[in-house]
């Protein structure tokens, strides 16, 4: 076997950057060091036995840095832990000092953009291609920088902090509305507003699908003149098949303007109420039965072809909407002889899913163009807007499938009527007041209005009251006066005189018994007689003897 002969071969590299040696900033000088004394402090032997000789020195407080004595930490006796727990916001940190809080990942990441591969992309350069890039005026275009963007502080709140989300909702109004911030109230303050944040008001992007443009802009506010009975708030119905089969081909548009009535189940309330006392008592073992059962009533307009004239009737922006010929011709006689609305009866749900939402998260939109708005409306005023609509509950309408082939509960039936007489009235002042409380919550310029609407709901409901207690008691009888329950309070406490001795008329109805044979018991608590009382039973005084 030949002898493998080794020979020499020449590494080529391409040079892409040069980096040359800087000159020496002195002359070099050739001193004697003697550097073998280092070489004892390189071993293990001497860390060891460094350590073992020398203890460390650790400066720390008698506690060894936690509070253990809970005597010296303010308010802890009185329920406030904040001096020993972590502040929930934390400071605004310096620019300068954000560099120290990178993790070991990010340094990593940045230590490699600035690094430069000299193996990528090799190919060979000679010495006028070298001339070539570092003489500026041979370059083919001149090297731009990229204008720096500055990066707005982190804000020191969480996400979830309630003074967050109320700068976070400012931050947004003097986004979309900048004129209106020299008029903001003093104790509006927002977050800082970052070019990003114009860049994204400017242009719009939809977060799950980012080829959607935006059409149109409508500004969401509340709908503070439509009230309801319940504070304002709306109920989301929803049916599980078609409440009203097709009239004429289309769809019956009565069910718009119907009326749906809830009435008390007889037959799921006695098991509604067990459970729900037993919830009371021990919520932790019995589960919440939800909401009181009902029976729910679909009725719609009698007469086919009323949607259109119903609905003239509840449209403000209609200027015959009080004009009595308006609903005259669907007008029916009732029992009482009244001209009245007639509604028929027809589908009833005795079972329904009611399930209570947070108003304050879900809502309704109305979208509404101040181009196609008549001269009356009420929303010109505003102009385009989004208007938003609390819903409190969402119902949804269940047919009883599963009692097709047995008997109907003929008792539930019976209670609910076939046919209801509508007399349409202005509201009262209870009636007003409840559907203004929205309102009255959230409109400032509103406030004295609302007020007046409490007190005149106040005077009705006393009013109510007194006619309710006169209903009870009767007429009064001639000469009686009537009487303020402060006057009824007064004389309760007042002072009684009998045969010149002040007592209180309420300790002696508490305090007098009767006795056996109807006379009252005039003995002292010692047990004798009353001073005041001779030895025949009657006092000085002859008109109070017993005839």
């Amino acid at each position: 076997m030949a002898e493998t002969k080794g020979f020499k071969q020449d590494m080529v590299v391409s040079i892409r950057y040069r980096n040359d040696l800087p000159p020496p900033p002195m002359s070099p000088k050739f001193l004697d060091i003697d550097t073998g004394g280092l070489a004892q402090y390189l071993t293990t032997s001497y860390a060891s036995g460094l350590a073992k000789r020398e203890e460390p020195n650790i400066e720390v407080d008698a506690e060894g840095g936690m509070p253990i004595d809970m005597i010296g930490v303010p308010g802890y006796f009185l329920g406030d832990e904040s001096a020993i727990m972590a502040p929930e916001v934390q400071p605004v940190l310096d620019p300068a000092d954000q560099a120290l809080l990178m993790s070991l990942d990010q340094l990593k990441s940045q230590g490699a953009k600035n690094n430069v591969s000299f193996l990528r992309k090799t190919q060979y350069m000679t010495s006028s291609q070298m001339a070539r890039a570092n003489d500026a005026f041979m370059r083919s275009s001149a090297r731009t920088q990229k204008p720096q963007v500055h990066k707005a502080p982190p804000v020191p709140v969480t996400r979830d902090d309630p003074e967050n989300i109320k700068r976070q909702i400012q931050k947004g109004f003097d986004l979309a509305y900048p004129d209106s911030i020299p008029s903001n109230p003093p104790e509006a303050k927002a977050n800082p507003i970052t070019p990003q944040d114009r860049d994204a008001w400017r242009n719009p992007v939809h977060p799950d699908n980012p080829r959607l443009k935006p059409v149109e802009f409508y500004p969401i506010i509340p709908d503070l003149e439509t009230g309801t009975d319940m504070a304002s708030n709306w109920q989301a119905l929803k049916f599980d098949k078609p409440p009203l089969p097709p009239l004429k081909g289309r769809r019956d548009d009565r069910i718009d303007v119907g009326l749906l009535m809830a009435s008390e189940n007889t037959s799921l309330m006695p098991a509604w109420q067990a459970a729900k006392e037993a919830f009371d008592k021990d919520p932790e073992r019995f589960a919440d039965p939800g909401p009181e059962p009902y029976t729910w009533s679909l009725s719609v307009p009698k007469h086919p072809d009323s949607t259109s004239r119903i609905r003239q009737l509840f449209d403000d922006s209609n200027p015959r909407k009080d004009d009595p010929a308006l609903m005259e011709p669907l007008l029916e006689e009732s029992a009482d002889g009244s001209l009245r609305l007639p509604f028929e009866r027809v589908r009833v749900y005795p079972k329904a899913t009611q399930d209570t939402v947070d108003p304050h998260r879900i809502m309704a939109l109305s979208l509404v163009d101040a181009k196609q708005l008549s001269r009356y409306s009420r929303f010109r005023k505003q102009g385009t807007a989004a208007y938003y609509y609390p819903i409190l509950e969402r119902v949804k309408m269940r047919a009883d499938r599963g009692n097709l082939s047995k008997t109907r509960d003929s008792n539930v039936e019976d209670n609910i009527p076939d046919q209801v007489m509508v007399l349409f009235k202005e509201p009262n002042a209870k009636e007003r007041r409840s559907r203004a409380e929205f309102r009255g919550d959230f409109d400032a310029s509103f406030k004295d209005e609302f007020e007046e609407l409490t007190r005149q709901a106040q005077v009705e409901e006393e009013a109510e009251h007194a006619d309710m207690i006169l209903q009870e008691q009767g007429e009064l009888h001639e000469e009686a006066q009537d009487v303020s329950m402060a006057e009824v309070e007064d004389g309760e406490n007042a002072d009684v005189r009998m045969n010149g001795v002040p007592h209180k008329d309420q300790a002696d109805d508490m305090t007098t018994t009767p006795s056996a044979n109807g006379n009252v018991d005039t003995r002292d608590s010692d047990g004798d007689r009353d001073a005041s009382v001779e030895e025949g039973g009657f006092g000085e005084d002859d008109d109070m003897r017993d005839d």
